[in-house]
């Protein structure tokens, strides 16, 4: 008789124990550390004052529990200093222990520049997480990436002299 309420102690707690733990990744603490990777960065801006940054990333849900990838953010910094601070919502639906690729985009404004376009290497640093939603918790896995891109036209050249 004492076995068998063990027995149903365990199941019991078992069932209310893992009923509010979607998402979790048992002997993996830094699963989600590791479930984003930067594919690519395109960082462009015209003289109009426009921009856009592109990230390509590959998301894996690293648990068993389907989830929805529901945002992301995003720091950029270009030779030091800050661009964008930025969230984009979404809707993406993730299997458990799948991939995905995810591509997003960012529209920036800039000042508006004469400068001639000259391409130059520039450091470029993006920091940032996805947001994976299984039921009512959520996790977020970070990803951070750093790289020397050579952007054609930086904001806040010299205007060029106009007339002849």
């Amino acid at each position: 008789m004492r076995s068998r309420r063990a027995v149903l102690g365990l199941v019991l707690g078992s069932a209310v124990v893992g009923s509010g733990c979607l998402g979790v990744v048992p002997f993996h603490p830094r699963a989600y550390d590791e479930a984003v990777r930067v594919e690519a960065v395109d960082l462009a801006f015209t003289r109009e004052g426009t921009g856009t940054l592109t990230l390509k990333l590959k998301v894996t849900n690293p648990s068993s529990d389907a989830a929805s990838l529901t945002r992301a953010d995003i720091d950029l910094r270009v030779d030091g200093q800050r661009m964008i601070t930025g969230e984009q919502v979404m809707v993406v639906p993730l299997d458990g222990r799948s991939e995905v690729p995810l591509e997003l985009s960012f529209p920036l404004a800039v000042p508006r520049s004469a400068a001639r376009p000259e391409p130059t290497p520039h450091a470029v640093r993006v920091e940032g997480g996805v947001v994976l939603r299984f039921g009512g918790s959520e996790r977020r896995a970070p990803f951070r990436d750093a790289r020397v891109l050579g952007i054609a036209w930086m904001p806040g050249g010299a205007a060029a002299p106009t007339g002849p």
